[in-house]
C-alpha cells in the first residue's frame, strides 16, 4: 500500500509539471495567435512586396539608361540614316547587341524621326506604316496609329502605357507595357525615340517567383495613380474605395496594414520606388491568412491530449521501472558529445561537458563568420567601384559594418595586374591588405580582389599632395620581394570625393591604364594622362573585315574565313592600334568564331569551355592571336569535315532525306542545301526543277497528308498533332491545314468521324 501511494505521488507530480506548460500555451497562446499570424503575415506581405519592387527597379534602370547607351554608341549615326542605305544597315546589326534584359524585355524599338524606320533588337526593321497593319508591325488597338507616332515625334519626357491589347508581328495578342523614351534633348532636336515592350506576364510572373506561396493580388500603379499592371484585373480594380486608398498611400511612402475595403478585412502592403516613384500594392483577404492557422490550433488540440495520453503511459511506466527522466538527457548528452579522455561523470558533470561543447561549437561558428568579412568587404569595395552607390550616405550605412571609410577630399583608384596563371592569390591578398595599415594619417586607403583573378584593385581618399604613385611603387617592389610576383599597376587621375561618381570615374581610368601597361608592357606603372594615344581611324575598316568573316562562315567557304582571319590580325596586331580597341577587336572577332562553331556543334560541351577560356582571362597580344588562329583553325576543318562535295542531287535522293527528316521543327530549304553541298538558291532552283514544285509547297503538302491520317485514326489533340507533323506552333498548322484542305483540323476530324 505504501509502494503504491509513493507510486501515485510521483505520477501526479510527473503530470502536473507537462500540464503546466500545456496550460500556458493554451490560457496565452490561443487567444493571441490569430493576431500573431495576421502580424506575422503581414510582414511577409511587405517584404514580398518591397521584394518585388527592387526587382522592378533593377530592371526599369536599364530600361531608362538604354537611350543613353545608344546616344553613346558612335555606330549609331541616326542623322546620316536619311541618306546612308549602310548606314541603316550598321543601325540594324548595332540594335542586336542590345540584349541585355532579354528574360524582361520583349523587343525594343528604335525610332528614327527623319526616315520614319524603327530598328529592333532582333535585328527586323520595320516603317512607320508597318505599325497600322495587324500582323505586321506592332498593332496597338487603344493606341491610333497617327497619335502614336505624332506623340513619339514630340517626346520630351519618358512616359509608360499601362498594360494594353497590342498585336504583335505574326497576328498573335498579347498585353504589352510599352515604355516611350526620348532620344537626349528631346522635343523637335530629337533623332527619335525608344519603345520598349514588357510582356504583362513577365511582370506577373516575376512578382510570383518571389514567393511562390503567395497567393494575394498585386498591382503597380505610376507616379500619377494610373494603374499599369495588376495580377488579377477583377480583383478590387473597380473599387472606388480601393483607388482611394491607393490615393492616400501614395502619400505615405511604404508600410503594411489591415483595411477595410467592400466589406471585407484586406492586409495591404505598399511601397513607394524612390528610382521612377511607382507605387507597388499587394492584397491579401484577412480570411485567408487566418483559415491556415485556425485548422492548426484545431489539430494543436488533439495532438496535445494524444500527447498528453502517451505521457501519462511512458511516465507510469517508466517510474515503475525506476527509470527518471534525468537519466535519459544524460545517456543523450553522453552520445551526442563523447567525451575525449573516459571517465565516469555525474548527471552534473555531464550536462556541463554537453554546455561546453556547446559553446565551443558556438565559438568555431562565430570564427567563421568572422573568416567571411573580407569577402563582404571586398563585394562592397567592387560595387563602389562599378559605380553601384549614388550617394555616401548608402554606402556609408554598408561600409559602417566592415570598418571602410572614403574620406578625404579626392578619391583615386588604382588596378594591380599580374600575370596570368603565376599569381599567388591568397599571398598576395593578405600582403596588399597588411600594406593599407602602413597609409600616412589623413589617407584612407583599401586592396582588394577583382572580378578578375589576376587582378587586385586598390581605392583611396587623400589630400591634394599625398604621393600615391610613390606609396604604389613601394607595395610594387614588397610585392616583388616576399611573393615574387611582378604586377603592373595602372592608376586613374584623382577625383573630387563629392560623390561616389569620381571612385567610379577613376577605377575605369586605372583600367584602361593596366589594360595598357599588359599589351605594350613599355612600363611598370603608369598614370592614365601619362598614356600617349595614338590617332587611328581605323574602325571601319575593321567593320568590314569583319562582316566579311561572317558572310564566308555562312557560305561555308574556309578558305575565305582563313585569308580574312590573318588579314585581321595582322590588323589588329600593328602598332597604331590604340591599346583600349585591341581587346575591343579581340572579343568581337572571337564572337563571330564561336557563334560558327555553336551552328555546326550546338551540342558540344567542350565549347563552353572554351567561351570561359576566351572571355573570363586577361591575355596579352600574342595570346589572344593565338586563340583567334587556333579558334578559327578548328572552325574551318569542321567546315571542311562536314560538308559533303557538291553535287547534282537526284529525285529519289531528296524523296530519301525527305522521309527522313521532313516532319523535323527544324527541317528547312538551307538544311537540305547543306546535306547536298549546294547553294541555298541553287538548290530551290534543282528542288522545283526535280520536284515540280516548290520548296513549302511540297513539304507543307507532305505534312498536311501525314496529319490528315493522324486526324482520322487517333484521338490526339491538335497540339500533338502539329508537334509530330513538324509545326512549331498550333496556329501555323491550323492555317496551313485549312490552305490546303479547306477546313480546320477540328472540322475534319468531326466530318470523318461521322462518316
Amino acid at each position: 500500500m505504501k509502494k503504491t501511494s509513493l507510486l501515485a505521488k510521483f505520477l501526479i507530480s510527473y503530470i502536473l509539471v507537462l500540464l503546466l506548460p500545456t496550460i500556458i500555451i493554451l490560457v496565452y497562446y490561443y487567444p493571441y495567435s490569430a493576431k500573431i499570424a495576421k502580424d506575422k503575415e503581414m510582414d511577409w506581405n511587405a517584404h514580398v512586396t518591397e521584394q518585388f519592387m527592387t526587382s522592378m527597379d533593377i530592371f526599369t534602370r536599364y530600361v531608362y539608361d538604354l537611350p543613353t547607351e545608344l546616344l553613346q554608341n558612335r555606330d549609331l549615326k541616326l542623322y546620316a540614316a536619311m541618306e546612308n542605305d549602310y548606314q541603316r544597315i550598321v543601325i540594324a546589326n548595332e540594335m542586336k547587341k542590345y540584349n541585355a534584359t532579354d528574360d524582361f524585355i520583349d523587343n525594343t524599338l528604335l525610332y528614327v524621326k527623319n526616315i520614319g524606320y524603327l530598328f529592333a533588337k532582333t535585328g527586323s526593321v520595320y516603317n512607320v506604316d508597318d505599325f497600322a497593319r495587324r500582323g505586321v508591325g506592332y498593332y496597338y488597338e487603344n493606341w491610333p496609329h497617327e497619335e502614336m507616332f505624332r506623340q513619339l515625334d514630340r517626346l520630351v519626357l519618358p512616359a509608360v502605357r499601362p498594360a494594353e491589347d497590342v498585336i504583335v508581328p505574326g497576328s498573335n495578342r498579347m498585353r504589352m507595357l510599352t515604355f516611350l523614351l526620348p532620344l537626349p534633348l528631346g522635343g523637335e532636336n530629337s533623332p527619335g525615340a525608344v519603345l520598349i515592350l514588357v510582356k504583362e506576364e513577365t511582370v506577373i510572373r516575376m512578382m510570383k517567383s518571389v514567393s511562390e506561396s503567395y497567393s494575394g493580388d498585386f498591382f503597380v500603379f505610376d507616379e500619377k495613380g494610373n494603374r499599369l499592371v495588376s495580377s488579377d484585373a477583377a480583383a478590387f480594380g473597380n473599387s472606388d474605395e480601393f483607388r482611394a486608398l491607393v490615393a492616400r498611400l501614395g502619400e505615405s511612402g511604404s508600410g503594411s496594414d489591415t483595411y477595410r475595403i467592400d466589406g471585407q478585412d484586406v492586409i495591404v502592403s505598399y511601397n513607394v520606388s524612390e528610382k521612377n516613384g511607382w507605387q507597388y500594392v499587394s492584397l491579401l483577404p484577412v480570411s485567408e491568412s487566418l483559415e491556415s492557422i485556425r485548422a492548426i490550433q484545431r489539430n494543436t488540440v488533439v495532438l496535445v491530449l494524444l500527447i498528453l495520453l502517451a505521457e501519462v503511459v511512458v511516465i507510469y511506466v517508466s517510474i515503475r521501472k525506476n527509470y527518471h527522466p534525468i537519466k535519459k538527457l544524460v545517456s543523450l548528452a553522453t552520445d551526442v558529445f563523447e567525451p575525449r579522455e573516459p571517465k565516469r561523470m555525474n548527471e552534473i558533470e555531464t550536462i556541463q561537458y554537453a554546455l561546453d561543447r556547446l559553446s565551443s561549437a558556438n565559438s568555431k561558428l562565430d570564427e567563421s563568420v568572422r573568416r567571411t568579412l573580407p569577402i563582404m568587404r571586398d563585394n562592397l569595395l567592387f560595387e563602389l567601384a562599378s559605380g553601384h552607390f549614388e550617394d555616401w550616405e548608402s554606402f556609408r550605412r554598408e561600409a559602417a559594418e566592415y570598418g571602410v571609410a572614403i574620406e578625404g577630399p579626392l578619391v583615386t583608384a588604382a588596378v594591380l595586374s599580374f600575370e596570368p596563371g603565376g599569381e599567388d592569390g591568397l599571398g598576395v591578398a593578405e600582403h596588399c591588405r597588411s600594406a593599407e595599415g602602413r597609409l600616412p594619417e589623413g589617407a584612407n586607403g583599401y586592396f582588394f580582389k577583382s572580378i578578375y583573378k589576376q587582378e587586385m584593385i586598390f581605392v583611396c581618399s587623400h589630400a591634394a599632395d599625398f604621393p600615391l604613385k610613390s606609396y604604389l611603387d613601394g607595395v610594387r617592389r614588397e610585392l616583388a620581394a616576399r611573393t615574387g610576383m611582378q604586377p603592373l599597376i595602372g592608376i586613374g587621375t584623382p577625383q573630387s570625393a563629392d560623390r561616389p561618381e569620381g571612385v567610379h570615374l577613376s577605377y575605369l581610368q586605372a583600367a584602361r591604364t593596366a589594360e595598357h601597361l599588359r599589351i605594350r608592357k613599355h612600363d611598370a606603372m603608369l598614370v592614365f594622362n601619362e598614356i600617349e594615344v595614338s590617332q587611328t581611324g581605323a574602325v571601319s575598316y575593321f567593320a568590314e573585315l569583319l562582316q566579311s568573316l561572317e558572310m564566308a562562315i555562312l557560305k561555308n567557304d574556309a578558305g575565305v574565313v582563313e585569308s580574312v582571319m590573318d588579314r585581321i590580325i595582322d590588323y589588329f596586331g600593328s602598332d597604331g592600334m590604340p591599346p583600349h580597341m585591341v581587346r575591343t577587336v579581340y572579343l568581337n572577332t572571337i564572337s563571330v568564331i564561336l557563334n560558327g562553331l555553336t551552328r555546326f556543334r550546338p551540342d558540344d560541351g567542350s565549347l563552353l569551355m572554351l567561351t570561359d577560356a576566351a572571355f573570363q582571362q586577361r591575355y596579352t597580344i600574342g595570346q589572344m592571336a593565338g586563340i583567334m588562329r587556333e579558334s578559327c583553325g578548328k572552325l574551318c576543318d569542321i567546315i571542311r569535315a562536314t560538308l559533303p562535295s557538291s553535287r547534282t542531287a537526284s529525285r529519289e535522293e531528296i524523296v530519301a532525306v525527305i522521309e527522313k527528316h521532313g516532319m523535323d521543327h527544324d527541317f528547312s530549304l538551307q538544311k537540305m542545301a547543306d546535306h547536298f553541298g549546294m547553294s541555298l538558291s541553287g538548290f530551290s532552283y534543282h528542288f522545283k526543277k526535280t520536284m515540280g514544285q516548290n520548296f513549302k509547297e511540297y513539304i507543307d503538302r507532305l505534312r498536311i497528308q501525314k496529319s490528315s491520317q493522324l486526324l482520322r485514326s487517333t484521338d490526339e489533340t491538335l497540339d500533338s498533332v502539329a508537334q509530330q507533323v513538324g509545326y512549331s506552333n498550333t496556329s501555323s498548322f491550323i492555317r496551313a491545314f485549312k490552305k490546303i484542305v479547306g477546313t480546320t483540323p477540328g472540322q475534319y476530324r468531326d466530318t470523318h468521324r461521322q462518316a
